[in-house]
């Protein structure tokens, strides 16, 4: 894109961005109705008049669904070496330390409904420099957005196969003046009545260029927010005329411009966690890969560039030929409209049903507002039964019925049981039977958790790319060892720096698989997991039963399962098992003495 002007270039995006949602015009029509349904619409595919009750089964069955649990990350090297497998696991406490740092309860709790209604959600990685903590620069922004703020390129179904891409963000005028720098004035809009409106769209661009890197280009109305070419490259303020940084620059009016940063050189010897050093000076290497001199130059390792949108789409299922997946509102559908229209019906019959009195035609009948106030008069000697009743309340029965077996079908339809919804089902006479239907009806959700389970894993995989490329400083993170013991560590980038002597070159090794760990998923079945140490403990998998520290591995590990005074009884079995070392080592002293004395007559020379 050779798009000199900048005006031509907010022309460009604009003009790409509105036929980008034309486009998708259909499948953004699909997802309002999807979240209609899901708020209890009343309108009916097909007919004149809205349904005047609404059984909502579509919140029901979906908001059944929620997990409110958070994978928790794995990392594996693709090849095994002693550095390679300290780096994954400082991988998985960064990601770890992350999921403790960042707000990801309140956004897996929106992910989970996006998921289901609209069939997806978009979640959005952004590197923030001007986030300052314990004495780090630079930090993580994360966020789940609507799919109907993300604007894909049309025809394509994978983000990182596209060439551009748009998101959409309502914000304040105030926090993207701020951000940007740009003048509140151009950001100002206007409502119908002339007043000025508190927000204001922004619409983000990404895109490659002709080398695949990734670029970016920000709006709003029509003030330009963000122009990268090079979207991850380091920028740094040098000037034109001698070429120099901005602190570095002794020119007496610098043409000082924003330019990318391609490598960074060692001034000292840097010290790594493991022990390592990584030189301040390396041998001088061509390209060929033969010795220039014996002298060394100075080490320089190139900035380390993500090649990924960062964006990363979760599935509900999959859909052939669709970005997202398959909505749960788009299934149920047909039984949503049939529900709303059967309950609509026995409302009506219901409010036209009665008792109506019959009467001879001599009747003394006396009628005012209330409900109860209908008052008949007989006159002395006559006979009640000449009185009688016409009930024409109808039978709502068979109404009643059909609504049930409809829910049956929209919750067979997405694999969801009665005992599954904590509702009595009377198929399972037991408990082990009814253990069975929960895990059944979970086994049927199980392609739903493999999708955020994936999600959550690219999710990984772009913030360590983050980290590897902005976190010049060492990052601080805690973690839980075997024992259940606290322990400090730091997650260095310069760990992950990797020199090969045939060319002389320095890379950051990002070779690394990510996943996540599904023994974390077990959390859902606490008591079964407290029964499982148990057994373990009566077993002696563990140990010895009688021993302490067999007893402090068991409560550590219903530590970990969540049982309540877990942490208590570990205290307790730790302070217990350091008095028996104490006093192991002081008898230990006491016999090394006693062997030392004299024991028989002969040895005392008597």
């Amino acid at each position: 894109m050779n798009l000199s002007n900048i005006k031509d270039r907010l022309a460009y995006f604009k003009t790409l961005y509105q036929k980008s949602r034309d486009r998708h015009s259909a499948l953004f029509e699909r997802f309002e109705r999807h979240r209609a349904q899901y708020k209890g619409s009343r309108s009916l595919d097909g007919a004149t008049r809205d349904a005047t009750v609404v059984r909502n089964i579509t919140y029901e069955l979906i908001e059944s669904q929620v997990s409110t649990l958070i994978p928790t990350p794995a990392a594996e090297a693709k090849q095994y070496t002693e550095q390679n497998d300290r780096c994954a696991k400082a991988i998985e406490r960064l990601c770890a330390a992350l999921r403790r740092e960042l707000p990801f309860e309140k956004l897996n709790d929106i992910d989970e409904r996006y998921t289901y209604v609209y069939g997806g959600s978009v979640w959005f990685v952004e590197w923030d420099s001007t986030i300052h903590k314990n004495g780090a620069h630079g930090g993580v922004r994360l966020s789940c957005l609507s799919p109907m703020d993300f604007v894909p390129e049309p025809g394509v179904y994978d983000v990182e196969e596209m060439q551009y891409c748009f998101l959409r963000f309502s914000t304040s005028a105030e926090e993207v003046a701020r951000r940007y720098g740009v003048p509140l004035s151009l950001l100002r809009e206007e409502g119908e009545e002339g007043d000025e409106l508190d927000t204001v769209e922004l619409i983000l661009a990404f895109w490659r260029d002709e080398e695949g890197r990734v670029c970016a280009f920000a709006y709003s109305g029509d003030a330009v927010l963000l122009d990268h070419e090079d979207y991850y490259a380091r920028k740094e303020m040098t000037c034109k005329k001698c070429g120099k940084r901005e602190c570095l620059c002794l020119c007496a009016r610098p043409a000082l411009s924003l330019s990318s940063v391609e490598e960074e050189f060692f001034s000292y010897d840097l010290p790594l966690t493991d022990g390592r050093t990584l030189p301040a000076l390396s041998p001088d290497i061509d390209e060929e890969g033969n010795l220039r001199g014996a002298e060394l130059v100075p080490t320089h390792v190139p900035y380390y560039r993500p090649r990924r949108f960062p964006i990363v789409i979760r599935k509900n299922t999959s859909e052939e030929k669709s970005l997202y997946g398959q909505s749960d509102c788009e299934f149920i559908r047909p039984q949503q409209q049939q529900i709303n229209k059967i309950e609509s019906r026995i409302l009506e019959k219901l409010m036209r049903s009665g008792v109506t009195p019959i009467l001879p035609d001599d009747a003394e009948l006396t009628l005012d507002n209330s409900i109860f106030g209908q008052i008949i008069k007989l006159r002395t000697g006559d006979e009640k039964e000449r009185y009688g009743v016409l009930d024409t309340t109808p039978s709502i029965a068979q109404d009643i019925a059909q609504s049930d077996r409809l829910y049956e079908h929209a919750k067979r339809i997405l694999g969801i049981s009665d005992t599954y919804l904590g509702m009595s089902d009377r198929s399972a006479t037991s408990g082990y039977a009814k253990k069975l239907l929960v895990e059944q009806a979970a086994g049927r959700l199980e392609s739903k958790r493999k999708m955020k389970q994936t999600a959550y894993a690219e999710l990984d995989r772009i913030l360590f790319e983050y980290h590897l490329a902005y976190a010049d400083e060492c990052r601080p993170i805690s973690y839980r060892d075997a024992f259940g013991r606290q322990k400090n560590a730091l997650f260095n980038r310069y760990d992950f720096i990797v020199y090969h002597p045939e060319t002389g070159r320095y890379e950051y090794n990002d070779d690394f698989l990510f996943s996540v760990d599904l023994g974390s998923c077990v959390e859902q079945q606490r008591e079964l997991l407290w029964e499982k140490n148990l057994e373990n403990l009566n077993a002696g998998t563990l140990g010895n039963p009688a021993e302490s520290a067999t007893l402090l591995h068991y409560w550590l590990c219903q530590e970990r399962a969540h049982y309540p005074g877990a942490k208590e009884n570990v205290e307790y079995f730790r302070g217990r098992l350091e008095e028996e070392r104490m006093k192991g080592d002081a008898y230990g002293k006491l016999t090394e003495l006693s062997q030392g004395l004299p024991q028989e007559p002969e040895d005392l020379g008597l």
